[in-house]
């Protein structure tokens, strides 16, 4: 059975991606000039080239053209060590930096308040700032802090520790342990402004808490990143202990 034309046109950018014949930041063949090298339309060529993009392969500029993507900036967890966003990708050899919006003390909204088991009139610090790796902007951290805890953080190292750093130098620390739940969603908003992606682009928002020793919750919040820039990776170990389910006949 012949492959339909769009995988043809697919696998070939792909082949030529994977050989170095197209690198990132090169412009992609024109929709006019792929369809002209298939024999076919533009329409086919569009179905073909919108897969790529879902899948992060190209990107597409308006008025610019299309082009070949970066890969994606990858973390690799692993569940038995405390590590931070920063740690994990460092550890591929990639460099961290922020860009620090605002760090402000205000009154904790009420899904705060009920996170952190505060009183209604309790004030939180409030910390936002974008996360860029090797310069390119990949998400936007939104995290609120006991007050007595942001008080005690020096200025300066707003703009170059992770979040578990910060927290860990204050009374509040150390960091003992840090839940985090995942899901997709749709950037809207400042979120898609601050993240310069169009409304509506697919981003990964990791929610977590982070607990002291006592499990009480010292700081809570979200990271936001591009859809197009981020994903991670984990592995899973057996313990040698417990027994695994029986195999679906």
């Amino acid at each position: 059975m012949q492959q339909p034309l769009y995988m043809r046109i697919q696998d070939e950018l792909r082949g030529k991606i994977a050989a170095g014949e197209l690198v990132p930041g090169d412009r992609v063949p024109s929709e006019n000039a792929l369809a002209h090298r298939f024999h076919t339309t533009r329409a086919t060529v569009r179905q073909a080239l919108a897969q790529l993009a879902f899948e992060g392969v190209i990107h597409r500029q308006a008025g610019l053209g299309t082009f070949v993507a970066s890969p994606p900036v990858e973390a690799k967890l692993d569940t038995r060590l405390r590590q931070s966003f920063e740690e994990q990708i460092e550890a591929a050899g990639l460099r961290v930096t922020f860009e620090l919006l605002a760090f402000d003390e205000e009154k904790a909204p009420a899904p705060v308040r009920e996170t952190m088991g505060l009183r209604d009139d309790s004030p939180v610090c409030r910390l936002r700032r974008l996360r860029l790796v090797n310069g390119n902007l990949i998400g936007l951290e939104d995290r609120y802090m006991l007050a007595e805890a942001g008080a005690e953080i020096p200025p300066a190292s707003l703009s170059r520790l992770s979040a578990i750093a910060l927290m860990d130098m204050t009374s509040a620390g150390p960091v003992d342990s840090i839940v985090v739940s995942v899901n997709a969603a749709a950037a809207a908003g400042e979120i898609a402004a601050r993240l310069k992606v169009s409304a509506g682009s697919p981003v990964l928002v990791r929610d977590h808490r982070f607990h002291d020793a006592a499990g009480r919750v010292i700081l809570c919040g979200s990271a936001v990143y591009r859809g197009d820039a981020y994903r991670f990776s984990y592995t899973l170990r057996h313990d040698g202990v417990t027994p695994s389910n029986s195999p679906i006949p």
